[in-house]
C-alpha cells in the first residue's frame, strides 16, 4: 500500500495540480459565460480571443517543439470557423516513440503553461510591488508549512493591491489588466485538448511507475528525496497558478456585476 500511495503522490505532484487548476479555471470560465448569458458570453469570448487564442495555440506549438512533434499547420486565430474553433495546431508524431506519445499529454496542457507564463510576466512588469510582495509572502509559507490555502489567500490579497499600486501609468495598467483577463479566459482546455492528453496517460503512468520502482529499490531515502522535491515544486507551482486563479475570479466578479445590473434593469422595466 505504501508504494501505491507513493505512486499516486508522484502523479499528483506532477500533473495532478496542473489538471486541478485547469478544472478550476474552466469552472470560472463556465460561470463567466453563464452569468453573461449565451449571446453576450460568446461575444466576450470572441473579443478576448484576439489576444487569448494566439497565446493558447502558442502553448500547444511550444510543447510540440519540446516533444519533437512535427507541426503541420498552425492557425493562431480563426474566428470564422464553423465549428466554433478559434485557432488550432495540427501536428504529427511517431506513434512508436514513447517520448512522442507522452508529449501528447503536455501538448494538450500547453495553453495552461503559456497562459501562466504570460500572466506572471505581465504581473511583474505592470504590478511589480504587488507581485513581489505576493511571491515573498507565498515563498515564506512554502518554506514553513507549505499550506496551499494560505497561498491562495495571499493571492486573493493581490486584487485590491493591484488597484491601488501606482508604480506604472494608469492607462498601461488598464491595458495590462484587459490583456490578462483575455488570457485567463482562454487558458481552459478544449475537448480536443483533453482528448489528446488522455491518449497519453497510459504512457505517462508507465513512466511514473518506472520511477516509482527504481526509487523504491534504491531505498526509503530516495523515495523521501523525490517526494520532498516534488512537494516543494508543487507548492511553487501553486504560487504561480494562484495568479491565474485571481484573474479568473475577477472575470467571474465582473460577470456577476453585469448580471446584477441586468436583473435590476429587468425588474425596473417590469414595474
Amino acid at each position: 500500500m505504501e508504494y501505491v500511495l507513493y505512486f499516486l503522490e508522484i502523479v499528483l505532484y506532477t500533473i495532478g495540480t496542473v489538471c486541478i487548476c485547469g478544472l478550476v479555471v474552466a469552472l470560472c470560465e463556465w460561470l463567466f459565460r453563464l452569468l453573461l448569458g449565451g449571446g453576450a458570453g460568446y461575444k466576450a469570448v470572441l473579443i478576448t480571443a484576439i489576444v487569448g487564442t494566439p497565446i493558447h495555440e502558442l502553448g500547444h506549438a511550444v510543447m510540440c517543439l519540446i516533444f519533437r512533434h512535427k507541426i503541420n499547420e498552425i492557425c493562431l486565430w480563426d474566428p470564422h470557423a464553423t465549428d466554433g474553433t478559434l485557432g488550432y495546431v495540427n501536428h504529427s508524431y511517431n506513434p512508436k516513440n514513447i517520448y512522442h506519445r507522452i508529449g501528447n499529454l503536455f501538448i494538450g496542457l500547453g495553453p495552461i503553461f503559456s497562459g501562466l507564463g504570460v500572466l506572471t510576466l505581465l504581473m511583474f512588469l505592470v504590478f511589480p510591488d504587488t507581485t513581489n510582495a505576493y511571491f515573498t509572502n507565498a515563498a515564506s509559507i512554502v518554506r514553513t508549512d507549505g499550506n496551499i490555502f494560505m497561498i491562495l489567500v495571499e493571492g486573493l490579497k493581490m486584487i485590491p493591491a493591484m488597484f491601488t499600486e501606482e508604480s506604472v501609468n494608469i492607462w498601461l495598467r488598464i491595458l495590462a489588466v484587459i490583456v490578462m483577463l483575455s488570457v485567463s479566459l482562454h487558458i481552459s482546455l478544449s475537448p480536443a485538448d483533453i482528448k489528446g492528453s488522455l491518449s497519453a496517460l497510459p504512457f505517462y503512468f508507465g513512466a511514473v511507475l518506472l520511477v516509482t520502482v527504481i526509487t523504491s529499490l534504491i531505498g526509503r531515502a530516495a523515495m523521501s528525496a523525490v517526494s520532498t522535491a516534488l512537494a516543494t515544486f508543487n507548492a511553487y507551482l501553486v504560487m504561480l497558478f494562484t495568479i491565474v486563479f485571481v484573474f479568473s475570479v475577477i472575470l467571474v466578479l465582473i460577470a456577476l456585476i453585469v448580471f446584477g445590473i441586468r436583473m435590476g434593469i429587468i425588474k425596473l422595466i417590469r414595474r
